[in-house]
């Protein structure tokens, strides 16, 4: 028994088990307000090497090792304390295992959760010669989300929108001690500077879920936010969102679908009608673009190679006020009759119910479709939900002028998951690309900042100066609204005066501006490539898979 003791503590000591896990929200105790949860413990398969003890009673205070100090643990949940009185058999085999701590004379281990905008902005310009970097997210890649919308008819590739993380990061495919983990956060410890991750492994590892920790130094939290469907009862199970590049894919999936099931035998006018219409629910700038793509897509193809229903195939957008409401007011005036134009029918209404072939509004009407994408904005996430950190306006994140969040040590919050607390007297930024990625830029410069002057460790950089404080400048706003035409609004705010152009030059800057922010080299070439194939020989509507 003694011996037995002695690898346990060691296995502590190495940061190999802290028990077993899953994602569901439990009460913490015994902890500061603003420290996040763990995860509750996952139940024991039978016969398994990992069995507890149920009938002890007794609450055993044993010892471990918390970044280099031995300090006796304060339990945060019923579970944790279960795992603290665990069966030698529990050793034997590692159950929660992952990286310990940084010790003395490492670099300090940057944490970074999620791969949108500000995300990779952030690890493109960290430097690896100060800092190991970790970064969780359960997609390898980042979405170029502008442009997302064309890959729905095969104006571009999937392939043209996104960019491997490796390429964006090299350190996370070449350096030692820096990784890259397709997983999901589940639980923060901020106590003990530890993130708990589970990632699916369709039974390719020893659990499925699959679950580990990881220590950080800092912690960069951007993890994006969540289509809001505002509890709409019917939307998860039957729309279409467009923020991943597998939305892309199942929306084409579907249309080129539809259009072939309606050329079959025996189908009715009606149902043809049904199948074909295609309805996008939210008239900001995704559901603009979404639905001007569409419209080139059914004049420019579908007419060409879909003869027998040409004439069945529509478009509606639906929006419950005036669509791009961000927009100037002549801009939106020139986006709707063109949009009318192009023979995209424009509703006002609000989606009471969504069925599986038919959406109903607050007024009672019926809106039958065979195709129906959401893009009403988005909110936090659950993930954000769950975190028992300060939030601002909205549910995010709550964090100050230099993206940190208060009252927990070495956390940090960018894009669409974090906003400015009310006490710093800033607005909660909203949820673009521009804005993700220019906090990701300013967090990464304060970031090399602080490890030069040897503040990366965890709890170190409290007497180092911050510089200035994070500043937001709108650079402006553009939206595709298909047949060679787009907007460009460049005021810094709703309400400012400043440059507003629409039609074929202002589709020219939108083209040439996006091609200019595509993140690499190679994926540039992809999408110029992909513009002139389309432009001299169509798009390609063969249905893979």
């Amino acid at each position: 028994m003694a011996l037995a003791r002695v690898a346990r503590s060691g296995l502590r000591r190495s940061g190999g088990t802290f028990g077993s896990y899953r994602n569901e929200d439990v009460v913490c105790e015994g902890v500061s307000p603003y420290q996040c949860f763990i995860p509750s413990l996952e139940n024991v398969r039978e016969n398994s090497n990992m069995s507890l003890f149920h009938g002890i009673k007794k609450v055993n205070h044993m010892s471990f090792w918390s970044r280099g100090i031995r300090v006796t643990p304060h339990y945060q949940s019923p579970s944790a304390e279960m795992i603290a009185q665990a069966s030698d058999t529990e050793y034997d085999q590692p159950s929660y295992a992952g990286l310990e701590a940084t010790k003395p004379g490492e670099k300090p281990r940057v944490v970074v959760i999620g791969t949108g905008w500000g995300a990779c902005r952030f690890l493109k310009g960290l430097d690896t010669k100060i800092y190991d970097v970790i970064c969780i997210s359960p997609r390898n890649h980042m979405v170029f989300t502008p442009l997302l919308a064309s890959t729905c008819v095969g104006t571009l590739e999937f392939r043209s929108v996104a960019e491997p993380v490796s390429r964006i990061q090299t350190a996370l495919a070449k350096d030692p001690n820096s990784y890259f983990y397709l997983a999901s956060c589940v639980g923060i410890d901020s106590d003990k500077h530890e993130v708990y991750c589970e990632t699916v492994s369709n039974g390719g590892l020893p659990r499925d879920p699959y679950q580990f920790k990881v220590a950080y130094d800092k912690l960069v939290i951007a993890a994006g936010a969540e289509p809001l469907t505002f509890g709409i009862k019917g939307v998860y199970e039957h729309a279409y969102f467009l923020r991943e590049v597998n939305h892309a894919q199942e929306i084409r999936k579907k249309l080129l679908l539809n259009l072939m099931l309606s050329e079959n035998p025996g189908i009715s006018e009606e149902e043809k009608k049904r199948l074909l219409h295609c309805v996008v629910i939210g008239g900001g700038p995704t559901g603009v673009e979404f639905s001007g793509e569409l419209s080139d897509f059914i004049m420019k193809d579908v007419r060409e190679r879909y003869s027998h229903v040409k004439d069945h195939i529509k478009v509606t957008l639906i929006e419950a006020n005036e669509i791009l409401s961000s927009f100037d007011i002549g801009l939106r005036q020139y986006a709707t009759k063109h949009l009318t134009k192009s023979g995209v029918r424009l509703m006002r209404g609000v989606v009471k119910e969504v069925h599986s072939k038919k959406i109903v509004l607050n007024d009672g009407t019926d809106v039958p479709y065979g195709l129906l994408v959401w893009s009403t904005g988005v909110g936090p996430s659950n993930f954000v939900k769950s975190l028992n950190l300060p939030k601002s306006q909205g549910g995010r994140i709550g964090v100050d002028e230099w993206m940190r969040v208060p009252s927990v040590e070495d956390v940090f919050a960018v894009g669409d998951c974090a906003g400015f607390l009310e006490h710093t007297g800033k607005p909660v930024l909203p949820a673009l690309a521009q804005v993700a990625e220019r906090e990701g830029k300013f967090l990464v410069e304060l970031f090399n900042k602080i490890g030069k002057q040897n503040g990366g460790k965890a709890f170190s950089a409290k007497d180092i100066p911050l510089g200035d404080p994070f500043v937001y400048k709108h650079l402006g706003s553009m939206a595709s609204v298909g047949g060679y035409k787009a907007l460009v609004d460049l005021r810094q705010s709703k309400d400012a005066k400043g440059i507003s152009l629409a039609g074929f030059l202002s589709w020219l800057i939108w083209r040439s501006a996006y091609l200019t922010r595509v993140v690499s080299w190679r994926n540039r070439v992809y999408v110029a490539v992909n513009w002139a194939t389309t432009l001299v020989f169509g798009r390609d509507n063969s249905r893979i898979g």
